[in-house]
């Protein structure tokens, strides 16, 4: 140190800790598969860190005088894309269980059906109750018998003790949601660009009804109106259709949307949308779960319900095809 400020090398040392430090904690909060294959190529990836920052903004700086210690805050922006295309880039095909790619090195095929739904109306069912009451009695009785001066006299003495027990059972059905399955246009292009970007060949589902066959979308629909799967014909029929077109990887998908509230920090209208998700390898006979999505929430901000709601399936469509992509690579499919 020289005066009351560290060399511009102990400066430079401690900002380039603490954009590690940042960076560390941004990589924390990875999903367990992308933190898994972010792992593989950290060493790497730390040692060209500033490829991955698009900026740093140092935010507080102090001189422990008595312990000489420098100290530094830092802000980063992180460039998610490109460290995306790198894990992308660098994903080992080869990795136990994954789906060997299309023949002539081609991307891996992928078709998903995703439906956004909201709650048309709630059956409730009263609770069901039964009392058990059971009641024992106990009696005791005794005689006495008196003689004198040649008269007799008898007398008798009783008491009575009662016991009640009470017990039963409450029996609760759950209630029965009847869903309206709403337009998935922007789902699909936003689940389609990022599958696309990440080295996927999706097909649309309806071009796989109209030359293959399978389950029309309609009827798909239908299903998840009332229920969150699929009926086994339902799914059956799907599945034989991508698998006639020769899609190797079939996803299917919710989205319900929530009641609207007010977000207390900007004061935009807030939608909640819950995503949950499941993909199949199909290449075989019996179809492979290889990846799942959810539960999990994300909110939409806008100014009207109807943009609040349109951002928040968007952005839960992305972020469900992130995590798709994320194991999918950790399990080699390309």
């Amino acid at each position: 140190f020289s005066g009351n400020k560290p060399d511009p090398e102990s400066r430079q040392r401690a900002v380039q800790a603490a954009k590690e430090s940042a960076w560390k904690r941004y990589t924390a909060s990875f999903n367990p598969a992308k933190l898994k294959l972010y792992s593989r190529y950290e060493p790497e990836i730390l040692s060209n860190l500033d490829a991955y920052i698009l900026d740093s903004t140092v935010v507080d700086e102090s001189l422990d005088k008595e312990t000489r210690v420098f100290s530094v805050v830092v802000r980063i922006s992180i460039n998610e894309t490109a460290l995306d295309n790198k894990l992308n880039d660098n994903a080992s095909a080869a990795a136990s269980g994954g789906v060997p790619a299309q023949a002539g090195g081609t991307a891996t095929m992928f078709t998903f059906i995703f439906v956004a739904r909201e709650a048309e109306s709630v059956k409730s069912f009263d609770a069901r109750k039964t009392d058990i009451k059971s009641e024992e009695k106990e009696s005791n009785a005794s005689q006495n018998s008196k003689v004198s001066g040649g008269s007799a006299s008898v007398g008798e003495n009783s008491k009575s003790m009662s016991v009640v027990s009470q017990g039963g059972s409450t029996i609760r059905k759950s209630d029965e949601l009847k869903y309206r399955v709403a337009s998935a246009g922007d789902i699909d292009a936003s689940m389609s660009d990022v599958l696309s970007s990440s080295g996927f060949d999706v097909i649309a589902y309806p071009d796989i009804v109209n030359e293959c066959g399978g389950a029309k979308p309609d009827l798909i629909q239908t299903d998840f109106s009332g229920s969150d799967e699929m009926t086994p014909l339902t799914r059956k029929a799907a599945i034989d259709g991508a698998r006639a077109c020769n899609v190797t990887v079939f996803a299917v998908g919710t989205l319900d949307v929530g009641i609207q509230d007010t977000d207390p920090v900007s004061g935009n209208q807030r939608v909640h949308v819950s995503v949950r998700a499941q993909v199949w390898d199909i290449a075989a006979k019996l179809p492979r779960k290889i990846a799942s999505v959810g539960p999990v929430q994300y909110a939409g901000l806008g100014p009207n319900p109807e943009v609040a709601k349109r951002n928040a399936l968007i952005l839960a469509s992305k972020e469900s095809a992130k995590a798709i992509v994320d194991q999918l690579n950790a399990r080699g499919v390309r």
